[in-house]
Parts: structure tokens; sequence; C-alpha cells
């Protein structure tokens, strides 16, 4: 093969693909989903409802009468919990009923089926939510026993937005105490800043537990569900980006920083939930687990460098050897039918202000830009660093200029380029190298520095926004670069930066990436996204505007970070967690771990959670009809500054895959 250095005096234009209008512009690939069962064939993990099940108990005396009544929630947030719901009727004497809460998974609809009377009705859905859990004249205690497998931890549990007075609540939690078999281990766990202020006045009558004991114990993390196939390997060290293949499943000691394509992955340690990794094999719907010691667990150690069939369920998981026609099969249906190709226009280039684009701008500005733009101008207003674009035009023009388009096309048909990795990552590094030691246009840097005066004396961060990433169907996390310069660069640091960002078209991820999903490569351009650097960071954090773990209970989940530490690569550190349900008309925040970084002060108050839920239901009201399936919420990055206002950096499409009790497979 010739080397794209000896094709630099060939010269091609290439023509511009002709644009699309509203969300034609933010779908990426067809990308068929594999379907998630929650329950495995043959697997008992989440037990079928036993026939001789009483509806109800009034006392849990022992072990088989728990096991009669308990249910394994698909969708619950921690795994490998076992949950018995209770309600103690107030009005009766104050009786206390178990229900089978595989059978009767709502308090609704067990007080409705068999304590309705018509001498104490029970009311419709609406009005049973609001008196029940939010007033003082109310009819019911309900509340959840958990028993935490990996902890052997007996909990009692309020709803997150449950107000029921401390006292009231001690009373119950007596009461139910002396109701079941495990009572002197029973414990209280506040789900939520408002469980706390309502039992202050008792807590010291209250055996409590916090909610990051019970994260100490837990082994198993189920983050994406579903099946996979792939050679399993096991890693030992840091994880050479460079050497993972797609057809292999990888099992790491820790959490890698990125994630190459691949068909799974399971850690040693537990994992941040929207760090790149989560959001990468969300995306791509290949099965993402951590397992404490998954390195050395010998249900791992004795199939390593074999085929094997992952299952990742919500309550456990299923290793076994695999057939190669079964992976065949399922590999070949995990691939997009039809090829992509981007939508690129380069009749625009002159800078565009960020706020002046919209969604419909990505074959000109890249997903990334037009979707912050978006959220740049809602009303009212949502706080973004503002900012500039450099087109797609400048990029197309570096190439052409240069003379490297011809050796592009003849790279990527090349035999050894497209089946030996090694050589593909060298012919992809020489092209980095190229594109970044050549000249960029002296007029386009003349503009950039000019507007970046308005910066005034701050950071500057060129930013990737290409129109393969940030799609529905394809997400693109971490593919490309990002660069920070520091105050008033230099002409020099400004075309490094710009060169820098360009260049990450060519990475061997991107590449493979995109070829995995049948992406034209061709068609790839680079914007840059221009803006200042938001100062006086205090945290950062990412957010999905839907609830991960059930549909049942409408929500948006958060995780934010100390601004020392990171929620995208988080390593071993575990960020704060809110899961905020947002089906009535005051959200509910439930905290589900505290920041290891900040030994168990909170970054967030309630107050702040609140607020950035109504910025993040907004922002989904805006963003989502401009989205297609499977797309069904957005995946919103933001940093909160010592003011405590929400900096909304980053906009895109996000599809949480809900488990499918359905499914026969």
């Amino acid at each position: 093969m010739r080397t794209i250095t000896t094709l630099l005096s060939l010269i091609l234009t290439i023509a511009a693909v002709g644009c699309g209008s509203g969300s034609a512009a933010l779908t990426g690939p067809e990308t068929p989903r594999p379907s998630v069962a929650a329950i495995e064939p043959g697997d008992d993990s989440v037990p079928d409802v036993p026939l001789e099940a009483p509806d109800y108990v009034h006392r849990i005396d022992d072990l088989h009468g728990w096991s009669l009544l308990a249910a394994r929630p698909e969708g619950a947030v921690f795994a490998r919990t076992e949950v018995v719901k209770f309600l103690i009727d107030l009005e009766d004497e104050r009786k206390v009923y178990f229900t089978q809460t595989a059978r009767w998974e709502i308090h609704y609809d067990f007080a409705r089926e068999f304590l309705h009377s018509a001498e104490r009705p029970v009311e419709s859905h609406g009005a049973f939510n609001v008196r029940e859990y939010r007033t003082v004249d109310r009819r019911f205690v309900c509340g959840s026993l958990v028993h935490y497998l990996d902890a052997d931890t007996w909990t009692f549990e309020m709803l997150a937005g449950d107000d029921l007075a401390g006292d009231r609540v001690l009373r119950a939690f007596e009461q139910v105490r002396e109701a079941v078999y495990f009572g002197e281990d029973l414990r209280y766990r506040s789900l939520s800043d408002l469980n706390d202020r309502q039992i202050a006045g008792v807590r010291d009558r209250l055996p409590i537990i916090a909610t990051d004991e019970l994260l100490g114990d837990l082994r198993y993390q189920p983050l994406t569900q579903g099946v996979t196939f792939g050679y399993l390997r096991i890693v030992r060290g840091p994880l050479d980006m460079a050497a993972v293949r797609r057809n292999e499943l990888l099992v790491t000691a820790d959490v890698p920083p990125d994630l190459p394509l691949t068909m799974g992955l399971v850690t040693g340690t537990l994992q941040a939930p929207l760090a790149h990794v989560g959001v990468l094999s969300q995306n791509r719907g290949t099965p993402n687990m951590a397992l404490r010691g998954a390195h050395d667990d010998p249900r791992f150690t004795a199939l390593d460098g074999q085929l094997v069939r992952l299952f990742v369920g919500p309550q456990d998981f299923k290793v076994e050897a695999a057939r190669p026609e079964d992976a065949n099969r399922f590999w070949a249906a995990m691939r997009p039918p039809r090829p992509f190709t981007p939508q690129v226009d380069v009749s625009e280039s002159r800078l565009l202000d960020l706020c002046d684009l919209n969604h419909t701008s990505v074959p000109v500005a890249g997903a990334k830009a037009s979707q912050l733009a978006e959220v740049c101008n809602m009303r009212p207003r949502v706080r973004t660093p503002g900012g500039f674009v450099i087109p797609f035009a400048h990029y197309r023009q570096h190439l052409t200029r240069n003379n490297l388009v011809v050796g592009i096309d003849q790279m990527l048909v090349d035999g050894a380029f497209r089946d030996d990795r090694p050589t593909r990552d060298g012919h992809l590094r020489e092209l980095r190298d190229i594109i970044g030691r050549l000249p960029v246009d002296r007029g386009l840097v003349r503009q950039v520095r000019r507007k970046l005066r308005s910066f005034g004396t701050t950071r500057t961060i060129f930013r990737s926004s290409t129109n393969a990433e940030d799609l529905v169907g394809f997400n693109g996390a971490g593919l490309y670069s990002s660069v920070v310069v520091d105050a008033n660069p230099t002409e020099e640091d400004v075309v490094n930066a710009i060169r820098e960002v360009w260049a990450s078209v060519w990475t061997l991820r991107g590449y493979d990436e995109r070829d995995f999903y049948r992406i034209d490569h061709r068609q790839v351009a680079m914007a840059v996204l221009v803006q200042p650097f938001v100062s006086d960071v205090i945290a950062t954090g990412v957010a999905i505007t839907a609830n991960p773990f059930t549909v049942h209970r409408p929500g948006v989940f958060i995780n934010v970070q100390t601004a020392g530490g990171s929620v995208t690569d988080a390593g071993a550190s575990v960020p704060e967690q809110h899961l905020v349900y947002t089906y009535s008309a005051t959200p509910e925040p439930e905290v589900l771990s505290r920041s290891s970084l900040t030994d168990g002060q909170p970054i967030l108050n309630e107050a702040d959670v609140i607020r950035l839920t109504g910025t993040l239901v907004a922002i989904d009201q805006r963003m989502r009809p401009f989205y297609t399936a499977p797309a069904n919420a957005v995946d919103v990055e933001f940093v909160v500054t010592r003011s405590h206002e929400v900096v909304v950096v980053q906009a895109r499409p996000y599809t949480v895959v809900y488990p499918d009790l359905n499914t026969d497979r």
C-alpha cells in the first residue's frame, strides 16, 4: 500500500451531501438491539411466585414464610435484594399486612383489592398516593422490608417522599420488628433528606444503617442488562486499548477510563453508572456489570480465553461456554443492516455563534454544538458556556488544500488496513501526525483569535463536534478529542488545538466504532466548538432524564462528583447519586450514594437537586421531540459553580433499555 505521505500530491474536491432537517439531522445508524429479558430462561435468580403463596400474612415467623412473600424486583436500584412490602391499617386496630410482593407490587393495588369497603373505601390511585404518603391524616403506613443478600442486612424503608413524622415512623418500625423473625437484625434506612429530617428527633431510638454501609458490601452491580457472546479475556493491569478486539468480552480488575468497541465488560470494582464506559455500553446495547474480584472469580477464570455467553440480569448473572454458531448469529444481528452516511454541508465558512444554531445545524456544525445550541436558546434561560463554532468547511478545506483526500480514500479500501489492526493503527497514527503538522489557514486563525478576546482572561476549551457522535443510535462518547489552552493563547496554541481536534477524527477507537456501525468514514467531518472554561466550579456531573431502573416510576438520574474528581472517568471513586421521581407534582429525591471523596458530606443539597431536576425536565421536553426511536431520554453533562448555578455543557440522545418480561429467548 502506498502511504498517505506519498499521496499528498493528489487532490480531490469532496462534494457536499444534501442537508436534512428536523429529527433526521440527529438520527444515526439503524442499530438493532438484541432483546433484553429481565428473567433468564432456566435461571432462578428471579423466582416464580410459589403457587401456595398467600396474598398476605400478619406475621413472618421464619425464612420459609419470608420466601413465600418476597419479590426480587427487576427494577431494583440495588441488585441481589429481596423485598416484602407492608401496610399498617391505622383504622383497623393497626393491623399489619405483609404482602405477596411479586403479585402485589404496589401498595395501592393491594389496598384496593383487600382493604376497600363501603365503610372504609380506598380512594383513586392519585388520591391514595397523596393521602397515604404525604399527609398527617392517613389511613395507612406504607413501607418495604428489604433483605440485602450480599450484606445479609434487613432494612425497614419508607418512600423517599413520605413525610410521616418521626414518632410515627418509630412506632411503625417497632410494630413491624415485633412481627418478623429477624426483628433484632432490622435496621432503618433513610432514602432521602426528607426521611432524615422526619426522624431527627428519634434517631437515638432507631437502629439506623446508612446507604453507604450497604454499598460497601454490595458485590454485584448490573449496569447494562442483556445477553452477549464473546471470547472472554481477563485483563490484569492497564487495558491496552489498541489490543482490544471487538469479539472479546473483557474482565478487568479496575474500571477502564475508556472502552473500545467490545462485546461486553465485567469490572472487578463497582462503577460510576454514568461514566464513559457505562454510557458507551448502554448506547451500544452491550452488557456491562461489576462483580467485586471478578478477575479472580473462578466462574470467569475457568473460562479465560474461551467463547462464552454472558447473561447480565437485574438480580444476578450467568456465564457459560458457548457455541460458535450461536455467537456468529448473535454478532451478525448486532450490526446495522444498512450503511449510514453522515450529513455534510460545507457551504458555510463563517465562525458561528453557538446560540445562533439549532438542532438542524448538524450538517454544518456537528451534533454536539447543535444540541447545546438548543439548550442555549431555552426559555426560561438555562446557562451554557456559550462560545462559537468553526464549521465543517474548514476541516474539509484543511484536507483538500493539503491534498489528503485521495490518500485517505485509498487507505480506507486497502486490504491490509482493513484486515490487520496493528497496520490500521499505524496508518491512522501517521494520518493524525500529518493533519497535526500541516499549516492551518492563517485567515481562520486570525478570526479565531479575534473571537477569543471576548472570552477575557480565562482558559479556553476546543471541543470536538462531529456528524458521527451524539446521534440517536450512535453515541460516540469519548471517541474524539478536546483541548484546553491557557488564557491569552498564542497563535501557535490556537493552531495546535484546532489541528489536534481535527486529527482526532482518525483515532483507532473512532474508526473501529464507526466501522462496526457501517458509518461512511469519508463523510465524517469535524467542527470545533470553542468555549470559555467555566470558572469557580465545585462539582461536575452527568444526568439522564429517565429512571434507568424501571419504566414504571418516571424520574431523572443524577451522578455528581467534586471538582477534583470525575463522573465520566470515575475509576474506583463512587459519585454522589440521586434518583429523583418526577411522576407527581412535587419531585421526590432519593439519595443512592454520597461521594467517596467527601467523607459522606453532600455535594448538592436538596434545594440544588430539586432545581437541577427542573432544569433536566425542561431539557427533556425541549430535546426529546427532535429524537427518533429508540432514544427515550437525554444525557446531560453539567458543572455546578460556587454560587450553586448549573451550567450545561452537553446534551445528547440516550436510550434506556428496560427489561422485557415477555421475551422468550
